[in-house]
């Protein structure tokens, strides 16, 4: 199996004091939180934050924040050790190292995203939440169901729904380079209900509607987004959502409410949360 790589990766730090770690939360709440990172060491006040993205999204942190930029050659930003396998619920196997994808049972329910993506491969609390969700409805939704994966990013959240039994799912995100690796991940997980679409998350009108919506999204963009994605969800489906600071989702469930959807189970993992409510 063929590790598979995103394009020209970028990187963006700054050093700060972990006083203000929430305040640069809310000031960088526009980025997908898979994309950012906030290191602290014990014995130091000192918080060090990264952002990986594309040259454009970095250059306008470099001019917002200051900071510097890197360029990181793909072999620079792999992990050096995959980390091992880990379980979501029973239901998922999530390997970021092909040696142990390939060593699997591979029961069907086995997902290999490869270390190498650097993000999206769902040990970040917005993406594990997600599945871990997904997984708790799954039990109880009709044969036949079908998602849509608002955002996809690396194709992780689609994947799964395949794994666990959707019949069809409709996957999109707004950067090209994620739809390119998200079909090549589909293609090494051997997924072949997925169409993977370039979108705007607020232009969804020629998706089908979905018992399932998986919606990994900043606030902001979640909120924006809201109307047309619940126009999309069958009368009685579930709207999956993450990548919401805990400080934002009160406005965020406020906004699910306004278009019709049920108020909003929240769970929370550290800064983060996710939740889940019906149609």
């Amino acid at each position: 199996m063929t590790l598979i790589l995103p394009m020209a990766m970028h990187r963006w730090n700054r050093l700060s004091t972990q006083r203000l770690e929430e305040d640069w939360y809310v000031r960088l709440s526009h980025i997908d939180p898979e994309h950012l990172v906030m290191l602290t060491q014990a014995e130091s006040s000192a918080l060090k934050i990264q952002v990986f993205g594309d040259k454009k999204t970095v250059e306008q942190l470099v001019r917002d924040f200051g900071g510097k930029l890197t360029l990181l050659a793909p072999e620079s930003w792999i992990e050096s050790q995959a980390r091992p396998p880990f379980s979501i619920r029973g239901r998922l196997r999530i390997h970021s190292d092909d040696a142990t994808f390939r060593a699997s049972e591979n029961t069907g329910r086995d997902i290999f995203i490869p270390a190498g993506m650097a993000f999206g491969t769902g040990d970040h609390a917005t993406t594990a939440t997600c599945l871990r969700l997904l997984c708790d409805i799954v039990p109880h939704l009709s044969s036949g169901w079908r998602a849509l994966d608002a955002g996809t990013g690396t194709g992780i959240l689609g994947i799964a729904a395949e794994k666990l039994g959707a019949s069809a799912v409709e996957a999109f995100d707004f950067d090209p380079v994620c739809i390119r690796v998200s079909k090549e991940n589909a293609k090494a997980n051997r997924c072949r209900k997925i169409a993977f679409t370039v979108a705007d998350s607020q232009r969804v009108g020629a998706f089908q509607k979905a018992d399932v919506i998986l919606a990994n999204l900043y606030s902001e963009l979640l909120i924006a987004s809201a109307p047309g994605l619940a126009k999309k969800l069958k009368l009685g489906g579930h709207f999956i959502f993450s990548g919401v600071l805990v400080s934002q989702a009160a406005e965020v469930s406020a906004a699910l409410e306004r278009c019709g959807l049920g108020t909003p189970r929240l769970l929370k993992r550290g800064k983060w949360c996710a939740g889940i409510c019906a149609a």
